[in-house]
């Protein structure tokens, strides 16, 4: 991208979510390149799936800030392509679980893989420790960055 060119002044003055949102569109590009019939915003889904275990439709409505309806129409996708099945909590029949099948879960696996290799590039002249130190600032930005 020939416009990320930017002067040290002008690095100063962008805000942080345009530079996140380069990092997203390119990461996401990347992830279509890689994956043909799977989208981005899938690998969101089944990665809070996985990470979120016993999670239902609404928990995953509130923990990515969507709609339940958003959520549903996605899940009814992800469900009929084998990904994930939704079965009752056995504690609350009205409320259903989200899991990953097997296909599910070596999707995640492979998409983590293939991330993981696109992240290494990223950080390929950054050491260990400057790694984790920016993960955790952008963990932090994320954290605070929740609208109430």
């Amino acid at each position: 991208m020939a416009g990320l060119n930017f002067s040290d002044e002008r690095i100063s003055y962008t805000p942080v979510l345009l530079f996140a949102d380069y990092i997203n569109l390119q990461a996401n590009r990347y992830l279509k390149d890689n994956f043909k019939n799977f989208t981005p915003r899938d690998f969101t889904y089944l990665a809070n799936i996985f990470y979120h275990q016993n999670c239902s439709q609404r928990d995953l409505a509130e923990m990515l800030y969507v709609s339940e309806a958003n959520v549903a129409q996605i899940i009814k996708r992800l469900e009929k392509n084998g990904y994930i099945e939704r079965v009752f909590d056995e504690s609350n029949k009205s409320r259903k679980i989200l899991s990953l099948t097997e296909k599910g879960k070596n999707t995640v696996f492979s998409l983590m893989k293939t991330i993981f290799e696109w992240e290494a590039k990223f950080f390929e002249e950054y050491s260990e420790e400057e790694v984790m130190k920016f993960k955790k600032m952008l963990h932090d930005y994320s954290s605070k960055s929740i609208y109430p």
